[in-house]
């Protein structure tokens, strides 16, 4: 029997966004965002470039694909707040999951409570995310220009068994007790009403988002779900260095 080999990715740890700020462990309570909106684009891209930019610790998914996500939500300690954030499909073992590329947000305080929690590395911008009767749209733009102005249109509701999604935990790139590592950033879902659509982009601008290879060449499809998102406190570390089926993946010690 031939030996299996398996897909790493070779990027330079170095090149992995990593927030300054320290993950606060401290707090393990629960955040819920009620009546919340997620819109959720899916592309394919080159195997060759997601492996370039991948740490060696993650495998990269088959075919290589990349997302770009919305989430606009209210919270008593947050305010209201609209996310945005690219992320290169992967997986720590058999796991799935997305390396966070770039993050953007337009709030400050939502901003804080991101980074010092959940360990993202945020952009200020001014993000948008908007449901009209015949599409979804959204917008990322910083103060030099804007990066992303993008669509869903042609939507069709999923209902039954097929109205939920399977969002992919991300992997956040932050600091616990000053050395770099990857965190899970998970959430619970309560759907209320989801539909697919088909992308299309008047403005995206790749590099701005984290690498020039997150082309739209290759669009898979395109979602919106208006839920209740539970988001609970981190549980996992990855290492940048070492895949999870050597060790590399373990508890957060509090």
């Amino acid at each position: 029997m031939s030996e299996i080999e398996l897909l790493y990715g070779h990027g330079d740890r170095k090149d992995i966004t990593v927030s300054k700020t320290t993950l606060n462990l401290e707090d393990t309570s629960e955040i819920t965002l009620k009546g919340a909106q997620i819109f959720y684009v899916l592309y394919e891209m080159k195997m060759s470039a997601a492996e370039s930019i991948l740490p060696p610790s993650l495998h990269p998914s088959i075919p290589a694909l990349f997302s770009l996500t919305f989430i606009r939500g209210n919270n008593s300690s947050m305010g209201d707040f609209t996310l945005a954030y690219t992320g290169i499909a992967c997986r720590t073992g058999i796991k799935p999951r997305h390396l966070v590329m770039k993050a953007f947000c337009d709030n400050p305080q939502a901003s804080s409570i991101l980074e010092q929690r959940y360990g993202f590395s945020i952009c200020p911008a001014k993000v948008t995310c908007k449901e009209s009767y015949d599409q979804v749209h959204g917008k990322i733009e910083t103060k030099d220009a804007v990066i992303v102005d993008m669509s869903i249109g042609n939507c069709i509701p999923l209902v039954g068994a097929g109205g939920i999604i399977k969002y992919s935990p991300t992997l956040n790139g932050c600091l616990i007790n000053d050395e770099p590592t990857l965190v899970q950033f998970e959430a619970n879902y309560d759907f209320k009403n989801v539909i697919r659509g088909e992308p299309a982009e008047k403005t995206f601008n790749s590099k701005s988002l984290g690498h020039e290879e997150m082309t739209t060449k290759y669009p898979i499809a395109g979602t919106y779900a208006a839920v209740d998102i539970h988001l609970m406190p981190p549980r996992f570390q990855v290492s940048l260095d070492k895949p999870a089926e050597e060790g590399g993946a373990k508890k957060i010690t509090r």
